[in-house]
């Protein structure tokens, strides 16, 4: 790993940290080289160049003395880093549904993690038969959510999406973020408490030889399944807004969540609502770009008496 590769970096991931970090997410960047190769000669590694779609962590396969194949995923170093949730959450999983934590250093903001293959997402899955992606997902979600839990060390799902009561007074959509808020106050905490993944899309659950298909990249929440499934259910983003036969197979992927979770399909619609409003107001907060997206996804759904 060398400096000529890192002037490649991606902009996209530039611009995160520094519009995240200011002048000490320059400061990181431009020590990312020396702390990557102290990395790697301290857990003895062969970095290899990274994946391309970086967005707010420096990721890249590499190999371990032992010819063991893994990927190092460094993030920011910040005392509330979600790697360090993501390092907490994986422990916890033991490999069970997720993908395996091999070491941790927390000075350095790093993990080593086991290398998925043929690590291919759900997506292509999603495209070609969105009833067997579903299936799939369903899976994951039993594996890892039914962990039990005696700790708290993550935050609930009160607390996460509570940065959403800022939207009001706001530019932002005032009638969106009024039904939505109305939905969270009545669904979250009304069914038992369980570990999620947090955001748990497409690209978020990986073929692997180990197991069918594993999740990577918890962010590690305590809360109503309903809000794990509404991720899935608004995603992939574009192809639900494009799509065609778009009613019918969400329909189907509400039933066979319904019939998995045993969840009421309304309760299901309302948080997919509630969750594609909450997802354009962080957005929005952000200043990203899309936000109005998500508002139009959140739309999909407002059909039923949502």
């Amino acid at each position: 790993m060398n400096d000529e590769l890192f002037a490649r970096l991606p902009e996209r991931f530039r611009q995160n940290i520094l519009g995240l970090h200011g002048a000490k997410g320059v400061e990181w960047l431009e020590d990312l080289p020396v702390l990557i190769k102290k990395i790697a000669e301290n857990w003895s590694l062969v970095v290899e160049e990274f994946f391309p779609n970086l967005s707010f962590h420096f990721v890249a396969p590499c190999l371990c003395a032992d010819g063991t194949k893994a990927v190092l995923k460094v993030g920011f170093n910040e005392p509330d880093s979600i790697v360090f949730s993501e390092a907490r959450v994986l422990e916890h999983l033991q490999g069970n549904g997720a993908v395996k934590l091999l070491r941790f250093d927390k000075n350095r903001c790093a993990l080593l993690l086991e290398r998925l293959t043929p690590g291919e997402d759900l997506t292509a899955v999603c495209r070609k038969n969105d009833e067997q992606a579903t299936a799939i997902a369903i899976d994951v979600m039993k594996k890892i959510s039914r962990v039990s839990l005696k700790t708290n060390e993550f935050p609930d799902l009160k607390k996460w999406t509570a940065s959403f009561r800022k939207a009001e007074n706001t530019d932002f959509s005032q009638s969106h973020f009024q039904k939505a808020q109305r939905i969270f106050d009545e669904l979250i905490g009304a069914s038992e408490a369980r570990l999620l993944h947090g955001d748990l899309h497409h690209q978020n659950i990986l073929s692997s030889g180990r197991e069918p298909y594993l999740v990577i990249d918890p962010k590690g929440i305590i809360g109503d399944i309903g809000f794990e499934i509404a991720v899935f259910l608004n995603n992939p983003r574009s192809w639900i807004l494009t799509n065609p036969n778009r009613s019918e197979i969400l329909d189907k992927r509400i039933r066979q969540f319904a019939s998995g979770f045993e969840i009421e399909p309304l309760e299901l619609r309302r948080w997919a609502y509630a969750e594609a409003v909450l997802s354009a107001w962080w957005t929005f907060e952000d200043n990203g770009a899309g936000w109005e997206k998500w508002l139009a996804c959140a739309d999909v759904w407002e059909t039923d008496g949502v």
